[in-house]
């Protein structure tokens, strides 16, 4: 049995993972503890919670999927989405509190560690996947490989500079691809189109999605407009490391004809010659909590060494 953990901007879940599969799966907010400490204290409760309740065998390790998350230290630095703007040696933490050995590493990473071993990966040495949230995070399978640098975190394809002097992220730097492609990208997006500062405020972009369905000219163009951007972005990265097949999940990609369809046009115009016909773009095969969950898991198994 090990327990694998997304830690997300607002919410992480905990699921227990046995044999490749999710067995059950719970959640606790990511804000409003007190400190670090009170946070790894709700996160190893919430797993005993989980093995009492049901868990079939002994907990073997904890797999942690984070942003800014550097797996050779099991250290989260300083991570701009997350409440605590210091260094949290949450592997540590966390192997302290339940006894068992833990692995922290780049949530994205995780993701498309799980996707590759149980998903839409699966049979493909050379794999991106790419998760749309909050943000933008993707992680990069080279030869059979997940690729991590020299911090256990490469592949930061959201954070790749796609406008000059664009706009404002999170991370310190302008221009990023996930300021255009993310949910709060997104809403930036319509906001300045619709000069409606009020879907700023919204948690999602259900509310751009159902307007565009309407025939707000807004709310279609802003769909444009991500799709252009996104394009690009993938057929960047495809230039890169020649991956075969590119992956996406998150709830903006299940968006349908509004996005799913125009952006494979607009990404197969976008690739290089030679991979033309080459590049298969698909969406995950798990539900989006799985695929995070079994990745967290995976990472306890990945020989870094």
């Amino acid at each position: 049995m090990i327990a694998g953990i997304d830690i997300g901007g607002t919410t992480s879940k905990i699921g227990l993972v046995q044999d490749g599969r999710v067995l059950q799966q719970t959640r606790i907010p990511t804000t409003g503890h007190a400190d670090d400490h009170a946070f790894a204290d709700a996160l190893a409760a919430a797993v005993l919670g989980l093995l009492k309740d049901g868990g079939q065998g002994d907990l073997r390790a904890v797999g942690i999927g984070a942003p800014n998350a550097n797996q050779f230290t099991g250290i989260i630095e300083m991570a701009p989405n997350l409440p605590w703007k210091h260094d949290v040696p949450l592997a540590r933490m966390m192997q302290d509190r339940l006894g068992v050995p833990a692995v922290l590493g780049n949530d994205a990473n995780a993701a498309a560690l799980g996707e590759w071993r149980y998903g839409a990966g699966q049979g493909f040495d050379d794999l991106l996947v790419v998760t749309i949230g909050t943000g933008v995070g993707s992680g990069f399978i080279v030869n059979g490989k997940l690729v991590l640098g020299s911090a256990g975190n490469a592949g930061e394809l959201g954070h790749m500079t796609m406008a000059i002097d664009g706009r404002s992220c999170t991370c310190g730097r302008k221009g990023c691809l996930e300021t255009y492609v993310s949910i709060r990208g997104m809403r930036q997006t319509y906001a300045e189109l619709a000069d409606d500062l009020a879907v700023l405020k919204q948690d999602g972009v259900k509310c751009i999605a159902d307007a565009a369905h309407q025939g707000d000219t807004a709310a279609i163009r802003t769909f444009e407009e991500t799709v252009r951007w996104l394009a690009v972005g993938l057929a960047n990265a495809v230039a890169v490391t020649g991956p075969r097949r590119v992956v996406l999940f998150g709830g903006i990609v299940r968006s349908g004809d509004l996005l799913l369809a125009p952006l494979k046009k607009r990404f197969h115009e976008a690739l290089l010659n030679i991979y033309q016909g080459r590049v298969d773009l698909t969406v995950s095969a798990l539900p989006d909590d799985d695929a995070a969950l079994l990745g967290a898991a995976a990472l306890t198994t990945l020989d870094i060494t």
